[in-house]
């Protein structure tokens, strides 16, 4: 991201309230398997819906994607599996974990808790059902949709019956839903369908990581022909769009827009530009803002987790003044919580009351954290 005064001051907020991230409301039924599926947060100065998480099953275990800052492709893999009743953990409970709950551990980087029924884990409680422990995001509750709905994933880290040409280049895909209804996209080429992939599964107003990758002529001379794939997520049933690109182009991406009345087109990504901050939100590379939801969803999502965070921090109060045979690093790790979260409930307090700009309101909200 290009470093703007606006995004150097958001950096800090963030720098500052460590683990300042939104969950959204638990939408999606949980399978018998509850891991499998796509984890993310809410950013908490632009109320955009970042992909942190993508967790697909591997013979008996998982393989885990990442996106630990929510932007960029998928990296990894990361090797999980689910804990087991003997196994031991990298550091000693906060809680006593509800035997309900499952957690999923994650190679050295952390673990994964469901918590159905709000029910606590090692780490605490979740009213969306899962919690996350890592220390890219810390103690965060994450909220969980599943993973592309009939039929496997096309593209590299998926099915790819493609073998491309010599003549031909590669290029990315990301879906920017401006809809208020969850969708899942994917393109394919007009004169072969094994040329093709899909993006993630979204929810309402959010954007897709890139996903890779869909081929095209390096020099094309005259306009390609492809399709889009699409579902209306959840009951929707595919449908086709044709349509036509532009006949060449630098840009190593391709975006799809689904308009918030269901319309949909594609562009090249304008190469050689990032992303700019600005007072109305994110704005993408080619002009448009990044899907956010309306005004009155943002404050009610953030009201909620404001109440969310302080349910937490009196649960770390409880503790706190409890102490009996808590251990030494038990008590740091509540200090360390207890100081971070009065940071973020002050942050999420002074932006809630805050009536100006985005970019207004996170330097009112970053003065109150700082304030003696």
């Amino acid at each position: 991201m290009k470093a703007t005064s606006t995004s150097i001051a958001i950096a800090t907020a963030v720098t500052v309230v460590a683990g300042l991230c939104f969950a959204l409301p638990r939408q999606s039924p949980v399978a018998t398997d509850p891991f499998p599926g796509i984890y993310s947060i809410i950013d908490p100065v632009t109320g955009e819906t970042k992909d942190v998480l993508k967790v697909e099953p591997l013979l008996g275990e998982y393989v885990v994607l990442a996106r630990f800052a929510g932007h960029g492709p998928w990296t990894g893999p990361i090797y999980a599996k689910v804990m087991g009743n003997g196994d031991s953990y990298a550091s000693p409970p906060l809680f006593q974990q509800d035997r309900m709950v499952s957690a999923l551990s994650l190679d050295e980087i952390g673990y994964l808790y469901h918590t159905p029924g709000n029910s606590d884990s090692r780490v605490g409680p979740s009213d969306t059902g899962y919690i996350s422990s890592i220390a890219s995001f810390g103690i965060t509750p994450l909220f969980h949709r599943p993973l592309l709905a009939g039929h496997d994933e096309r593209g590299e880290r998926g099915l790819h019956a493609y073998t491309p040409g010599t003549g031909e280049r590669k290029v990315s895909l990301s879906t920017l839903n401006y809809s208020p209804r969850m969708i899942q996209v994917g393109i394919s080429s007009a004169s072969n369908p094994d040329n093709a992939v899909d993006t993630d599964p979204l929810n309402p107003y959010m954007s897709s990581a890139a996903s890779c990758c869909f081929y095209l002529p390096a020099q094309a001379a005259a306009p390609l022909q492809v399709k889009l794939e699409y579902r209306w997520l959840p009951n929707g049933k595919p449908e086709v769009l044709a349509l036509t690109l532009p006949a060449n182009s630098d840009a190593d991406e391709l975006l799809i827009l689904v308009q918030a009345d269901g319309s949909m087109g594609v562009e090249f990504r304008a190469p050689g530009k990032d992303l700019d901050l600005t007072p109305e939100g994110v704005k993408s590379i080619n002009g448009k803002p990044y899907p956010l939801p309306p005004a009155a969803e943002r404050k009610a999502r953030l009201a909620a987790e404001l109440a969310r965070r302080k349910r937490f921090l009196k649960d770390m109060y409880r503790l706190r003044d409890k102490g009996t045979g808590a251990s030494v690093e038990v008590a740091y790790q509540l200090r360390y919580l207890i100081d971070e979260y009065e940071k973020t409930i002050t942050y999420l307090e002074a932006f809630s009351a805050c009536t100006d700009s985005l970019a207004t309101c996170d330097k009112q909200a970053i003065a109150a954290v700082r304030a003696p």
